[in-house]
């Protein structure tokens, strides 16, 4: 939905148009020789050539196609882990934990033993000096531990607890299966194509922005809890809004608020919010005093609730809008303190970034547009909200990679936060999903 806007300025950027504007209101959601294990030193895997890669066509195709080489570097790394994988169920797969207590540093006894062979089967410990029944957790132990449960998105104490004694114990094919079926979704990828976009992998929890085949940001982020799934999508950002306003869902306008309301005349006027009278850009206001707030019954409610831009507006002090049906966006937070949890599917199906001014700098610096950079602090003093309009729309997408080998070589798995891996093979044979992407070509 577009706004209403006055006092226009544009600046004229390399690729791009920013176009500052007073804003009244704003809309709101193989079969391939195997890799010997000497090739593998450790999870981080090595820079071998690429061997049995099924689309090496486009990287062969002529100088009008564009490849990203990010994209090309993914798929290879992580054919890689599976080729790997593959190898250590053919060696009978990993060595089974007991989960009889809590091991951490200095834990001495015949689990921290087990514990350092298993490590050691992925090379997160890359040298196993527990040869003996009775082993004691060593510092390098410990980082060992934390290197896996930071790949697994697990919290990164180093201490080996329930979560990371499961995780320990998840089959080696059951992750040759996962590795498999993201090679497919991975290969798949949209973003292949452009020469700089953003994504966000859901169950990762992270956003990135990549230009010419280089990471250039990667923030963390929050994304739908499972009753409020974040689709997977592709989209283009078109604008992003500094000091925005929330357009309150007339579920929780009608559920949540009108009955805090009756019971507090004033909880409008203290929590910053405002009731437009025809719609969300409605200059004309309704007073609360007029309205009978204990009559209203759920998604009945004839005007709009719109809460003004503020310290302890839910969208924070920017949004990034890509305009699409299910209504996500990209926005900031004021509850900072969630990012530092592990398990980050909290929010009602939109995208909080952790630093939300962050992917606005990056798009604008890559651009050459330093003096916008100026206007964008400058609007974040200002009460009005005000937006910024890319000339050049920059692709986004929202991928669903539970397993993948990052830009540090290391390979990583997350949970099946939505499911939708277990519904993949439950809908497909192993045969259906996983023979095209492993068949001679």
């Amino acid at each position: 939905m577009k706004g209403s806007f006055s006092n226009q300025a544009l600046t004229k950027a390399k690729g791009i148009t920013l176009k500052t504007a007073l804003f009244i209101g704003m809309g709101g959601l193989c079969s391939a020789p195997t890799l010997a294990a000497n090739e593998l030193e450790s999870v981080v895997l090595a820079n071998s050539s690429l061997t049995t890669y099924n689309s090496q066509k486009y990287m062969q195709a002529d100088d009008t196609y564009y490849f990203d080489q990010y994209s090309a570097q993914l798929i290879e790394r992580t054919e890689k882990a599976i080729n790997w994988y593959q190898e250590i169920v053919n060696k009978g797969g990993f060595t089974h934990l007991y989960n009889n207590e809590l091991l951490e540093l200095g834990s001495n006894n015949n689990q921290v033993s087990l514990l350092a062979q298993r490590l050691y089967q992925e090379r997160d410990l890359k040298t196993n000096v527990c040869d003996e029944a009775i082993c004691t957790f060593d510092k390098d132990l410990e980082q060992a531990v934390k290197q896996f449960q930071s790949r697994h998105g697990l919290k990164v104490d180093g201490r080996v607890g329930k979560r990371t004694f499961a995780s320990l114990n998840v089959p080696a094919q059951q992750k040759l299966d996962k590795l498999k079926l993201n090679f497919y979704r991975i290969t798949n990828f949209a973003g292949a194509s452009d020469e700089q976009y953003v994504y966000v992998n859901i169950p990762e929890y992270s956003l990135r922005f990549v230009k010419a085949g280089d990471v250039k940001l990667k923030n963390n982020v929050i994304v739908g809890k499972p009753s409020w799934e974040t689709p997977a999508f592709s989209d283009e950002i078109e604008k992003f809004v500094v000091n925005p306003e929330w357009r309150i869902p007339t579920s929780i306008a009608t559920k949540e608020i009108a009955p805090k309301v009756a019971e507090d005349p004033d909880y409008l006027v203290k929590n910053n919010i405002e009731i437009r009278k025809n719609s969300y850009l409605d200059s004309q206001t309704v007073n609360p005093s007029n309205i009978d707030w204990d009559s209203i019954k759920p998604y009945q409610f004839d005007h709009f609730l719109v809460k003004r831009a503020g310290s302890q507006n839910p969208l924070g002090e920017v949004k990034y809008l890509f305009p699409n049906p299910e209504a996500i966006y990209v926005h900031d937070t004021p509850a900072k303190q969630r990012f530092s949890q592990a398990n980050r599917a909290l929010s009602h199906g939109c995208i909080r970034i952790e630093k939300p001014f962050s992917l606005a700098r990056e798009i604008i610096k890559h651009e050459g547009e330093a003096q916008t950079l100026s206007h964008i602090d400058s609007a974040r003093d200002q009460n009005n909200t005000q937006t910024f309009h890319l000339d050049e729309p920059l692709p986004i997408h929202l991928v669903y990679w539970t397993a993948w080998v990052d830009e540090n070589k290391l390979v990583n798995f997350r949970d099946d936060i939505y499911q939708r891996d277990k519904k993949a093979l439950l809908n497909n044979s192993k045969k259906s999903v996983i023979a095209a992407l492993l068949k001679n070509k």
